[in-house]
């Protein structure tokens, strides 16, 4: 039986570092939507955008995919 995946779509993800009271703590932002068609650069990019309007530094983007499976 053969398994088939079919992309569906995915969640961006920017982590940024708070720091309150000296004390850093590292925060989610979490951005759902995203086309399975997207290309990384094009995520990457996004990201760096949106993240660039943040009070806090970047620590890391990810992209998370979701995908059906269906078997035939």
């Amino acid at each position: 039986m053969a398994v088939t995946s079919n992309p569906q779509s995915g969640r961006l993800t920017i982590d940024v570092t708070e720091t309150v009271d000296g004390k850093e703590t590292v925060r989610s932002r979490n951005f759902t939507g995203l086309k399975a068609s997207a290309t990384d650069q094009a995520v990457y990019d996004v990201g760096m955008a949106i993240g660039s309007l943040q009070k806090w530094p970047i620590v890391r983007i990810s992209r998370t995919h979701e995908i059906f499976l269906t078997s035939e």
